[in-house]
């Protein structure tokens, strides 16, 4: 019996090292695609906005540098509120949390009897590890900006991007291309809503908890909770820890009560209401919803639990109009 021979055609072997090489070509330009889409997923959460404002007579540029004036207004009213406020509590808190330590108990067992100067000692770096933050935070300010740039531009091209495509592709490609930004821009802007949604009631979860549990400076901490909801794990840790801090400077027992509260709010908004407003606004099983974040922390950390449901959704629905039945 003669072995069966296997040939391989010189086309077969250039396609597949075309293949290697475009390959390799996406790997190494894996940032800026990636950069390119964050700015496709925020053109088409800020496209809806921007064409009602469109509608009320004002220009679609000045229509944008608007909407980027609240977000950015909000942002920094939040955090220029709580940055030195934390500051200066955490001074303070360094200098008095072991005596007010050294005179409190727990359950009868006297917390004098711990090396609390040993235990504390991360403490004396914190103000130097945030100023060390901030300064980290204003190093990425280039490529926040880069962001606003390119979202801009793809914002005042939005209506042309299908006759781009159709350039580029044929007449056939502009039909789907405008399906799939109209789907897109309907999906992303529902996901959009929802995460304000989701900010909102964060916001004032944390509010109500701060205010029964008397921590000072309850709305910047609320309002610092509720825009750091949107990165999954860290934003929740980061927010609690301030009103950790915050707390302790009042009493121990606030300190634990601060912890209690970060618990009880964040693992409400993962377990029972992220799940479920996913599944009302953007129309996803809340199990999907947790295997999607889930899955996008585990590959790319928090930038992919962040973006891993808008992924989803540009996935499907470009599958679906690509693949849909003809008519």
């Amino acid at each position: 019996m003669k072995p069966n021979r296997v040939e391989i055609s010189f086309k077969t072997i250039v396609s597949a090292l075309l293949l290697l090489m475009g390959a390799f070509v996406l790997w190494k330009v894996k940032d800026m695609i990636f950069l390119i889409f964050i700015c496709f997923i925020f053109m088409e959460a800020l496209s809806p906005t921007v064409s009602k404002l469109e509608k009320h007579k004002l220009p679609r540029p000045l229509a944008i540098i608007i909407i980027y004036l609240l977000i950015l207004g909000i942002i920094y009213f939040a955090f220029a509120g709580i940055i030195p406020i934390l500051i200066d509590q955490t001074t303070g808190l360094i200098n008095t949390l072991p005596t007010t330590l050294k005179n409190a108990s727990i359950l009868g067992f006297p917390l004098s009897n711990v090396n609390w100067s040993s235990q504390l000692g991360f403490l004396q770096n914190l103000p130097s590890n945030l100023a060390r933050l901030t300064i980290s935070i204003a190093s990425n300010l280039l490529s926040t900006f880069v962001v606003f740039v390119i979202t801009y531009y793809l914002l005042l091209e939005r209506k042309n991007l299908s006759d781009y495509g159709q350039r580029l592709l044929g007449n056939s490609a502009k039909v789907k291309i405008q399906a799939i930004l109209d789907q897109l821009e309907l999906r992303l802007g529902s996901w959009v809503n929802a995460e304000i949604f989701l900010m909102t009631l964060v916001g004032l979860m944390s509010y109500i908890g701060y205010l029964l549990i008397g921590i000072q400076f309850a709305v910047p901490l609320a309002i610092v909770a509720g825009l750091l909801e949107i990165v999954p794990n860290i934003g929740p840790v980061i927010s609690t820890g301030m009103a950790v801090l915050i707390g302790f400077t009042i009493s121990p027992i606030t300190g634990l009560l601060a912890v209690l509260v970060g618990i009880i709010v964040h693992q409400s908004e993962n377990n029972i209401i992220v799940p479920n407003v996913m599944k009302s606004t953007v129309g996803l099983h809340p199990l999907i919803t947790i295997v999607l974040i889930a899955s996008g922390a585990k590959l790319a950390g928090i930038a992919g639990a962040v973006l891993a449901v808008p992924v989803y959704l540009t996935a499907e629905v470009i599958i679906k109009v690509l693949f849909a039945p003809k008519k």
